[in-house]
Formats: structure tokens, C-alpha cells, sequence
């Protein structure tokens, strides 16, 4: 019955659009609710997306007794969840761990380097031998001992 009368409604805002019947069923039906709407924030739908997601967990794991749950308890948790804005909850929490990444990212590396395995051994450095001056013509020491 509701479903008819929403198409029947839907067809004369469509049907009588330049009369004023349809210009006062446009301004109630659609642009009333689009704004109205329009001053929703991102908090706000997060809010909503976040209740809706939970309603439909407690429904499908609780079955019955989830619906009576939600009767029950529902108008307390859309009312304690209103008070608290979830999107500057989740700005302040992304900030939070920007900031703390940041501070650690030097640690952090250097932590799980220490952990890994390295990939191939460092070659060893081997001491190249010392090769006598071009000029030397003698074997003996560069300076002799005046007895």
C-alpha cells in the first residue's frame, strides 16, 4: 500500500511539473529533504554508516533475540553515539598515529634490521700487501743507526 502511493506521488511530481501543484510537491518532496540533507557532515554519515553496520551485525549473529535487543537498547545507543562525533574521533586518531609513526620510523627500522637475517655475508676485506717504493734501491732499513 505505502509502495503505491510513493509511486503515485513520484508520477504526478513528474506529471505536473510547470504547475503549481507540482512546483509545491517538488519544493516538499525534494527539495526540503535535499536540504535537509545537505547539512549532514562527514562525522554525521560515518555516525550512520557505523550504526547501521552494527544493527545488521547484532541482527545477523543474534537472529530473534537481536531484534528484541535492538528494540530495547537501540534508542540508547543512537543517542550515546550521537554525542560523540566519529569523524573528529578518527582525525584525531589518524593524527595520532601519523605523528607517532613519524617519531619512530628511525627505531623502528633500525629494530628490525637488527632481527632480520641479512641476504649474503659481507665479503671479507683482505689488506693488500705494501709494494716497495718505485726509488728504493736497497733491501735494508730506510735509516741507518750511527754506531
Amino acid at each position: 500500500m505505502i509502495q503505491t502511493t510513493l509511486l503515485l506521488i513520484w508520477l504526478a511530481v513528474l506529471v505536473a511539473d510547470d504547475t503549481p501543484a507540482g512546483r509545491a510537491l517538488r519544493k516538499l518532496l525534494v527539495e526540503a529533504p535535499a536540504r535537509w540533507c545537505n547539512r549532514w557532515s562527514r562525522g554525521d554519515l560515518l555516525l550512520i554508516l557505523v550504526l547501521v553496520a552494527g544493527a545488521a551485525a547484532i541482527l545477523w549473529a543474534m537472529e530473534a533475540e537481536g531484534r528484541l535487543f535492538l528494540g530495547m537498547f537501540g534508542p540508547d545507543i543512537v543517542a550515546g553515539a550521537s554525542m560523540l562525533e566519529l569523524g573528529t574521533l578518527l582525525d584525531v586518531a589518524v593524527t595520532a598515529v601519523a605523528v607517532f609513526t613519524t617519531l619512530r620510523v628511525q627505531g623502528l627500522r633500525h629494530w628490525i634490521a637488527a632481527r632480520l637475517p641479512r641476504r649474503q655475508p659481507r665479503a671479507r676485506r683482505t689488506r693488500r700487501q705494501m709494494r716497495p717504493a718505485a726509488n728504493d734501491d736497497g733491501d735494508g732499513p730506510v735509516f741507518v743507526r750511527a754506531a
